[in-house]
């Protein structure tokens, strides 16, 4: 009985540990880590990382694509930026 018990709790023990470490962009994703430690989509790549992605981010398993998906949202957050300063906005 406690070899069972001892068993299942190294095996759920794994389990976590495994799932914790996962690398940003196995599931997916253009592969980076933010600065705040979270894996970053490919909708904020530009805005969070910056371009090129390695600008504020750690690759962990880089996808193809991510350094085009930082440049194009790179600029789309500045003409963002641009376009509400022109308009008198801060935000």
């Amino acid at each position: 009985m406690r070899l069972g018990m001892t068993t299942v709790i190294i095996f759920t023990t794994s389990f976590h540990a495994g799932a914790v470490l996962a690398d940003c962009g196995a599931r997916g994703g253009p592969g980076y880590r933010s600065p705040a430690g979270r894996c970053v989509g490919w909708a904020d790549i530009g805005r969070t990382c910056g371009n090129p992605p390695t600008t504020r981010c750690t690759a962990e398993k880089v996808a193809v694509g991510s350094d085009v998906a930082a440049d194009h949202g790179q600029k789309a957050w500045d003409a963002g930026r641009d376009a509400r300063s022109k308009a008198g906005r801060s935000d």
